[in-house]
Formats: C-alpha cells, structure tokens, sequence
C-alpha cells in the first residue's frame, strides 16, 4: 500500500482502488496490521484516537456552549457573527473527528461489522469543516486586522451585514470544493485531488494569518491605546497563534507525505495521526480561550459562561461605539 499521506489509516484488508481513494481523502481509515507485532508505531496508532476522542468531547462541550449564547442568548454584532460561524465549523470537525475515532477503535475488535463508506462520510465532513475552519479564521484575522490598523475607516465604511456574506460565501465555497472532491474520487477522475486543498491552505491562508498574526502582535502589545481597549484582540491573537501552531502541523504533513512517497508507512501513519491530534486540540481551544480571557478574574463567585462572553465581546461592541463618537465629534 502506497504511502499516500492522508491515507494512513486505511482498511483491513481492502486496496485504495476498493474503496475509491487514490486521492487521500480518507483521513482516518484504519489500517489492518493487528496481527503484526505491536510496536511504538502501533501503540501510538491505537493511543491517538483514543486521545482524540476525549479531546473532542470537552471541544463539542465547549463549542456547543459558545454557540447557545451566541446564536439564542446574546444579541449578535458584526464580530460575534463571525465567531459563532467558526464555532460551528470546529464543532462540525469534532463530531467527524469523535466518529471517526469511534470507527477506528472498533475495527480493532475483527468480530465487528466495518462499514468503509462510512469513513469515507466523516472524512469527506472533517475536509468540509477543516477547510472552513480555515477559511473563516484567515476572514477573521484580516478583519480585525483591518479594524486596528484603519479603524475609522472600518467603522464607517464597513458594509452592514458584511460579515454574514463572508461567512456565507465561504461555506459555499468550501461545499463546493468538498463536493469536487467527492466526485472525482467516486469516478476516480482525478487522483489526490486533496492536495490541491492542502495546497491552496498552505498558499493563500497561511501567508495571510501569518502576516494578520504580525500585525496584531505590534499593534497590540506595543501601543498602549490597544492594549488598554479590550480583550477580544487578545483572544483573538490567541487563537491565531494556537492555529498556526496546531492547524497548520496537518497541512504540512501531508505535503511532506504526499511529496515523498518514500518515507516509510509506519513513520508516515503515526504523522498524519500526530497532525489530526493537533488539529482536534485547535478545534476544541477555542472557547477555553474565551473562557480565560473574557473571565474576571477578580470575581469571587463563579461566573456563567454567558457572562463571560458578554462581557468578552461587549467590549467589542464598546470600542466600536466610541470610535463612532469620535468620527462624529471630528466632523
């Protein structure tokens, strides 16, 4: 079986060409080789779902609760909108990354029915939700970027509901994709067409998360106005950092896979499982930073999480407000 990066994890004794993935987009199919000698190798192949599955159940928590409040308790700004579609593009990463765990612990017991196309499902999903992730927290970070470096500007010429055609535009756009990718790899038009989403993550969210990342690192730690404002930037600069450090690791792994074929299997399988760990833990930080951020940590009583993030992104609605006070006073 070939090395074909995301395809480590591949089924028991069925060929990429059974199951119709040339190309690699079964980013959790199990391999069969239970029988082998266990070795490091296998020991972290079987440790890692499980892993992964415990990480992913605190994330569905966490991500679920930050999309009740904001989504049918909170009143929603231009930021929020944004913030609760990246919510629910981590959850919909964690339901396929649980299920897809689930999956791959039971085929470890031979006497259970396994079902390939249902790998081929969640996988087809965990793209879906991974590229959307992506996308929405490149749009996030290149708008918060814009609010500090022109925050007139961004305050007055902002369209009124240009967030929600963002986000809308960019679950299109990664549906469509997903969809091309399914059909070539049904009609097996096209093989590891999954590289090219790789690809374009690599070259146009990358770059600019990175450079987003940059700039709000010195906007906001080095000019006291900013770091007196608020701290939605500061959970926002979090988690652009965490997904540059976590997100990212999959995309590059399988690059690297994908482009030298001759790195030996296990070393490549235990990677990719490294890389959709990594993933996962980005997936699920997300409201912990909202969490630690937004809490008052002078507080002597617990607070709800629904305070917190009132509290968290008020101040963005907040800063917003006065920025068109001051717009109004200079005219």
């Amino acid at each position: 079986m070939s090395n074909d990066g995301l395809g480590s994890w591949s089924p028991g004794n069925a060929s990429w060409e059974d199951i119709g993935a040339e190309n690699g987009t079964d980013l959790l199919i199990p391999e069969d080789d239970f029988d082998h000698e266990l070795s490091t190798y296998r020991i972290a192949d079987i440790l890692i779902p499980i892993f992964i599955l415990l990480i992913s159940i605190f994330g569905i928590i966490g991500n679920g609760t930050v999309i009740w409040f904001l989504g049918f308790c909170m009143k929603r700004n231009p930021f929020t909108t944004f913030i609760l579609h990246l919510a629910v593009a981590d959850l919909g990463a964690l339901l396929s990354f649980s299920s897809l765990s689930i999956m791959r612990i039971l085929t470890l017991f031979p006497f259970l029915p396994f079902y390939i196309y249902l790998f081929a499902v969640f996988n087809n999903l965990l793209l879906f939700m991974y590229n959307t992730g992506q996308y929405l927290l490149t749009a996030i970070s290149m708008d918060r970027c814009v609010s500090v470096i022109f925050p007139l500007w961004h305050r007055c010429h902002r369209p009124p509901h240009f967030s929600t055609l963002v986000c809308a535009t960019i679950w299109i756009i990664s549906f469509l994709l997903t969809a091309i990718n399914c059909i070539f790899s049904i009609f097996n038009i096209l093989q590891n067409t999954i590289l090219f989403h790789f690809l374009m993550n690599a070259i146009l969210c990358l770059p600019l998360m990175t450079v987003s990342t940059l700039v709000l690192f010195i906007k906001v730690y080095f000019r006291s106005q900013l770091r007196k404002k608020g701290k939605a930037l500061a959970a926002i600069l979090l988690a652009l950092l965490f997904f540059l450090f976590l997100a990212f690791p999959l995309t590059c792994i399988s690059l690297i896979l994908l482009f030298t074929p001759l790195i030996a299997f296990n070393v490549g399988s235990v990677a990719i499982s490294v890389g959709l760990l990594c993933s996962c833990l980005n997936s699920s930080i997300n409201p912990l930073i909202y969490f630690l951020i937004g809490r008052n940590k002078r507080a002597q009583s617990r607070e709800s999480m629904k305070v917190i993030l009132e509290r968290l992104f008020k101040e963005e609605e907040n800063c917003r407000e006065k920025r068109e006070v001051s717009v109004e006073t200079r005219m």
